[in-house]
């Protein structure tokens, strides 16, 4: 099987992964804009709910995120009454942050998207497709040194793309 376009040139395989990546980016943002949520939003909630307490520094450096970006997001996500910080019981300094009964419940609405989501991406392939293109991806992501359930987009987070 060769990845060919519609021109009769081959496709690279990188390019196809941004070209398949990005369309999935997007139709992902298209399925959670109904809860009036980005997609950055729903990782930093499913990061929470694995880390309930994490402090406001540690998210922060687990994203891979300026500290400073991160409070404004934040503070929408508070405002929103899906996240809540608290005082942190072993730095006065710092806040923990934790989900809200409506951040667990968001969650779990934003899951059933998620879901939902990778079934359309994947619809194409068998079950056993889908289990080998997920772990060549896996295989790919670990050599890129790239974190498990992070986007390595949330650098870049508020930022002016560069040219």
């Amino acid at each position: 099987m060769t990845n060919r376009s519609q021109d009769g040139q081959r496709a690279s395989t990188a390019f196809l992964l941004a070209q398949v990546g990005a369309r999935a980016a997007q139709a992902f943002a298209e399925a959670i804009a109904p809860l009036k949520l980005t997609p950055a939003d729903a990782g930093i909630l499913r990061l929470l709910a694995r880390t309930p307490g994490i402090s406001q520094q540690n998210l922060a450096r687990a994203l891979d995120m300026h500290a400073s970006r991160l409070v404004g997001v934040i503070d929408a996500l508070e405002q929103r009454l899906l996240v809540v910080r608290e005082p942190n019981p072993e730095d006065r300094r710092l806040y923990s942050l934790r989900l809200t009964e409506a951040g667990a419940l968001t969650l779990r609405e934003i899951g059933q998207a998620a879901r939902a989501h990778n079934e359309a991406v994947t619809a194409p392939l068998t079950d056993e497709e889908r289990t080998q293109l997920a772990s060549l991806l896996q295989r790919i992501a670990t050599e890129m040194g790239l974190q498990p359930g992070i986007h390595p987009g949330y650098r870049n987070l508020g930022q002016s793309p560069k040219l």
